[in-house]
């Protein structure tokens, strides 16, 4: 017609309010996906702080240590506790024990541990056994009273009586010269020329000698280097690990009369000479030329085949005491051409049903002169006895009156 639109046109605009709309739409859906983003972002917050709030709650254990130092003793103390109860179990499926009697087992060769002190539990049919970690000679051991006694002996009387032992080395003379001693038969020579002089240590005079004795009450050393001999002298550095003797000496009283034998054996010298006889010479040598007839291969001793000498603890000679009189007593121990040195003397007295171990050898007490526990270490002793009687010695004569 003219040109102007009349009423019943299609209507343009009804498609451009549709385009609005989709637009309007579409900026709803990204303001609604930025209000659940934020809600998110603080509901996880909230949580995580609330999380952290109870954890520091529940792990919370009462005020920190003073310092650093402290707080390092404390975890190490804690450790050696959880090993000492963990340690236990495992142990046990090891133990084998025969008979009713109470007996003290040696220790097995032992991993580094924390802690050095002792555990402690209860074997089958009564048996109490002791562990110590490790090889230190300050550990303690199974039977009951006293102090630990040293492998070799106490730096000092202990304020009762012991048997005082002095270290000789025949490599050297007194003023620190090489003796020139020959090793395989001049001293062997010499240490029976000592024996048969009545173990009398002014035959010993020219001879390299400690000047600080120690003061023992028992002698038994599980397997070791031979270098501790000298080495618990205070003579590491001074005296080589070979061609050393110790000798002790004192005066004994028995807790009661009978017949006794001693028994045991070293490697490689052990000479005791009671109320002046030889009654036992079990080693490597037998400088009394006077072996034992009798063995016991107790429980925990390793014999070897190429040890021809070594055939377990000798059974020495029989010798008679009265309760409460007084004895004298050397006891010879030594270490010939160097390598590991081990030394057990423990007591027998006839007519004494013991229990056996399980190769039928009566399990003996230790010869002791005071109470005291058994040092522990070493990888290589006999089972003994965890009680029997206890000797006693009169206080040295070097240190009677001292305080």
């Amino acid at each position: 017609m003219n040109g102007t639109a009349s009423i019943d046109d299609p209507v343009l605009p009804t498609r451009r309010r549709r385009f609005r709309w989709g637009r309007f739409g579409g900026g709803f859906l990204l303001v609604s996906i930025i209000v659940h983003v934020v809600f998110i972002g603080g509901a996880t917050v909230f949580v995580v702080q609330r999380y952290e709030a109870a954890r520091k709650l529940t792990f919370k254990g009462g005020p920190p240590s003073p310092n650093p130092s402290t707080r390092a003793i404390e975890h190490k103390v804690q450790l050696a506790k959880k090993q000492s109860t963990m340690s236990v179990p495992s142990m046990a499926k090891r133990i084998t024990t025969t008979g009713l009697a109470k007996i003290a087992l040696p220790d097995m060769p032992a991993m580094p541990k924390l802690a050095s002190a002792p555990t402690k539990m209860a074997g089958a049919a009564g048996a109490d056994v002791s562990f110590n970690p490790g090889l230190n000679i300050a550990a303690g051991g199974a039977i009951s009273g006293g102090a630990p006694v040293p492998f070799f002996g106490f730096k000092e009387s202990r304020g009762g009586g012991a048997l005082v032992g002095r270290l000789f080395d025949l490599k050297q003379l007194a003023n620190g010269t090489p003796s020139k001693l020959e090793q395989d038969h001049a001293y062997p020579a010499e240490i029976a020329n000592f024996v048969k002089a009545g173990m009398n240590d002014t035959y010993l005079s020219k001879y390299f000698a400690g000047p600080k004795p120690l003061y023992t009450t028992q002698v038994f050393i599980p397997k070791i280097p031979s270098d501790q001999g000298p080495g618990a002298f205070g003579l590491a550095e001074r005296v080589q690990p070979k061609m050393w003797i110790v000798h002790y000496k004192g005066t004994v009283i028995p807790p009661e009369s009978g017949t006794f034998r001693f028994v045991g054996v070293c490697d490689d010298i052990l000479v005791v000479r009671f109320n002046g006889m030889v009654v036992l010479d079990c080693g490597s040598m037998t400088p009394s030329g006077r072996a034992p007839q009798k063995f016991y291969n107790s429980d925990g001793l390793q014999l070897k085949k190429d040890m021809a000498w070594y055939k377990g603890l000798g059974r020495g000679e029989p010798f008679q005491v009265n309760a409460g009189q007084s004895y004298p007593l050397d006891i010879l121990i030594g270490e010939w051409p160097g390598g590991d040195f081990k030394a057990f003397l423990l007591i027998e007295k006839d007519g004494v049903s013991y229990d056996k171990d399980s190769k039928g050898n009566p399990i003996l007490p230790i010869f002791k002169v005071a109470a005291g526990e058994t040092t522990r270490g070493g990888t290589e002793a006999p089972v003994f006895a965890k009680t029997g009687p206890v000797w006693k010695a009169e206080q040295p004569a070097e240190t009677a009156g001292a305080k």
